[in-house]
């Protein structure tokens, strides 16, 4: 935790707090997070893919974290640590944040706990990302967080509209 953002695992009680987090910015969010946009639909299948979120974390598959504000309340943000390859072991993570609550530096604070989480709690040697170039602001989160860029990755990402995208490859190890 800090003094400007509290970080803590998903629960089920976040159901109606993560609706209207994606509905809030689901224009912006759609092309970059179709799966979490989908899945959160309405409040009832939020709920859902919550629960599902849970049962694969209890098999350490996939972990989400919310990001809120210093009063608590709703979530205003998520981190996701996923793509587990515990032969390595390595995961991938993703995160996004409100657009109120944009360029305050709490994006970097959500994603420097849980890559600490992963390296400490989980056991995993490498935390990787996959950001569309034109994301200066996520470069900038990456790189504050001390991860490095590895290189381009050409149509290794396909947004909701279904067009493949190139993404820069980043990493920090442990």
């Amino acid at each position: 935790m800090s003094d400007s953002v509290i970080i803590e695992p998903i629960t089920k009680e976040d159901h109606d707090g993560v609706f209207r987090l994606v509905e809030a910015d689901r224009a912006r969010l759609q092309t970059y997070f179709p799966v979490t946009c989908a899945h959160c639909s309405d409040p009832r299948a939020t709920r859902n893919y919550i629960k599902e979120m849970l049962v694969r974390s209890k098999r350490r598959e996939f972990f989400c974290f919310v990001m809120r504000d210093y009063e608590g309340g709703d979530p205003i943000g998520l981190v996701f640590l996923k793509e587990f390859d515990w032969t390595v072991p390595k995961c991938e993570t993703a995160y996004f944040i409100s657009s109120i609550y944009e360029r305050k530096g709490l994006t970097s604070l959500g994603l420097y706990w849980a890559v600490d989480h992963a390296f400490t709690e989980l056991g995993v040697e490498k935390v990787f990302a996959r950001v569309v170039p034109e994301n200066i602001a996520s470069h900038r989160v990456l790189e504050n967080c001390g991860f490095e860029r590895e290189g381009l990755l050409r149509s290794d990402f396909r947004a909701s509209d279904g067009s493949l995208h190139d993404v820069y490859m980043y990493s920090v190890l442990r």
